[in-house]
């Protein structure tokens, strides 16, 4: 059985990217979107309150589904569910 992710501690405003460190808060994402070289237009939020987080329901919290990255999560393995209905 494959080892569950450690839970992230940042998510991107826009792009909803995960991250690891906190230290990255509150600075601008500029992650590259497309082939064309876009970037994402959001920035880095801090996500550390129990409650930003649910392990993913597809892989549980493992990052990988049927052998393969798990599309529902991006193979972060943990979704960022903050003011979500």
């Amino acid at each position: 059985m494959t080892d569950k992710l450690r839970r992230p501690c940042t998510s991107c405003t826009y792009c909803r990217v995960v991250g690891y460190d906190i230290s990255r808060s509150n600075t601008a994402c500029r992650r590259v979107l497309d082939r064309k070289g876009k970037k994402c237009k959001g920035s880095i939020s801090s996500a550390i309150n129990i409650g930003d987080w649910e392990e993913c329901p597809s892989c549980h919290a493992t990052g990988t589904s049927g052998g393969e990255t798990c599309t529902q999560c991006s193979g972060a393995g943990w979704i960022f569910v903050r003011g979500m209905p």
